[in-house]
């Protein structure tokens, strides 16, 4: 991945972070992204500064405009992209009597509208002589199983799988891959305080086969892979990176 730049949407803390360090250590130039410009992106910039060529880019990626000035200001950062990371995403759901309109949009504008309208300003930008140019999303195993009283979020991670599949079929033709990963439960300042709720953290980790919660790290070497020329053949798929819990039917407990 050495020199090739690589654009990850909010990509200041968590599993955005993640991907971007896993980047950096290949020798990748980063764009990175938050719609705040704040004390973690003034962090985020200056650890991946010791690794890399990175520029930060301040955009909120909700809208279709904020989208394509997202990819407009990251391309002029070095005058070119060769991957996109669709990572910027929210959690907006409550029980199910209580879900309103306000946050059926604002969930699907960032977690599904925005990673369209970034691969489409992300596929104008590219080269006719570009090789290996690729597309991630970033889905959850929400895109495949359901979680009690997640209505909203799970409509949206569904929707990514299919956008994965959907971008990939239409852009082969081009050159262009499209592949997603999909997280299971990882510890993040976004998740820490439900995960340190009374029997949540034990609980949850009885449901997972390998009996840990992933750390953002966990995630970031799977990007780099399908990002890689060593993943050239591989298009249209959602890789679970779960600790198995996708593949594990109910678990027993002690």
């Amino acid at each position: 991945m050495d020199r090739r730049v690589v654009c990850v949407s909010g990509s200041t803390q968590g599993i955005g972070l993640a991907i971007a360090e896993a980047f950096a250590r290949t020798g990748a130039r980063l764009v990175i992204n938050s719609h705040r410009e704040d004390d973690a992106s003034a962090q985020a910039l200056k650890t991946l500064s010791a690794l890399t060529d990175v520029q930060f880019v301040h955009a909120d990626l909700s809208s279709a405009g904020g989208a394509a000035d997202f990819i407009s200001k990251a391309h002029q950062c070095f005058g070119r992209l060769d991957t996109l990371v669709n990572n910027a995403g929210t959690f907006r759901d409550s029980a199910f009597d209580e879900l309103t309109e306000q946050m059926f949009d604002t969930t699907f504008a960032l977690n599904v509208k925005g990673y369209l309208f970034a691969t489409q300003a992300f596929v104008r930008r590219l080269a006719a002589e570009q090789q290996n140019p690729s597309i991630i999303c970033i889905g959850s195993t929400n895109s495949e199983a359901a979680e009690r009283d997640s209505v909203i979020y799970d409509a949206s991670k569904g929707a990514v799988l299919m956008l994965v599949r959907s971008l990939a079929v239409t852009l082969a033709g081009r050159g262009i891959r499209v592949n997603g990963i999909g997280p299971g439960i990882v510890e993040t300042p976004l998740t820490r305080a439900g995960l340190d709720a009374p029997m949540v953290r034990n609980r949850l980790k009885q449901q997972i086969p390998m009996g840990r919660i992933a750390e953002p790290d966990d995630i970031g070497g799977a990007a780099v892979f399908l990002a890689s020329p060593e993943a050239r053949y591989i298009t249209g798929q959602m890789l679970f990176v779960d600790g198995g819990i996708l593949a594990n039917q109910m678990s027993w407990g002690d």
